[in-house]
């Protein structure tokens, strides 16, 4: 008890992506936040980690990005994969200092995305069957990946 309030300890750790907790980090300088009620009932479960992988080596705002192949390439036609993939490292790092077995992520982000990633196919853009490079890397890992597409309030 602390205070005469009593104390509940949270086991489970998640990182999340820090955009759907109202952080402007999108490339556009946005965010997209979760419903507060479903934020609420996460912080319940979990004890969150906010992380951007973007933010490690890219500015924000920065031109969107999406996958060509096995590349990321901006609008602008410039090759973004190794900033990806800093910052995919960092997350991966991040977890396993922290012990954190779970990962919520973004969909459509060519980082975070859990079962969709914005990609460039046959010259046009479109939403493919595939996790982002920080999902993908991070579930290599043994790090459970939950889109924001299964949480409910």
């Amino acid at each position: 008890m602390e205070n005469g309030k009593l104390r509940i300890v949270i086991e489970k750790k998640a990182m999340i992506s820090k955009c759907m907790l109202g952080e402007a980090c999108r490339y556009d300088g946005k965010s997209k936040p979760l419903p507060k009620e479903i934020l609420e009932k996460l912080e319940e479960k979990y004890e969150l980690f906010p992380f951007c992988p973007e933010e490690v080596a890219l500015p924000t705002p920065r031109p969107p990005a999406r996958f060509v192949g096995d590349k990321i390439i901006d609008i602008n036609g410039v090759d973004k994969t190794e900033a990806f993939l800093k910052g995919a490292r960092v997350a991966l790092r991040i977890c396993k200092e922290n012990d954190i077995k779970f990962f919520i992520g973004k969909e459509k982000s060519p980082s975070c995305g859990v079962r969709k990633t914005s990609a460039y196919v046959n010259g046009c853009e479109c939403k493919c069957d595939a996790p982002g490079l920080t999902s993908k890397i991070l579930k290599e890992e043994g790090i459970e990946l939950i889109s924001e597409w299964d949480l409910t309030s």
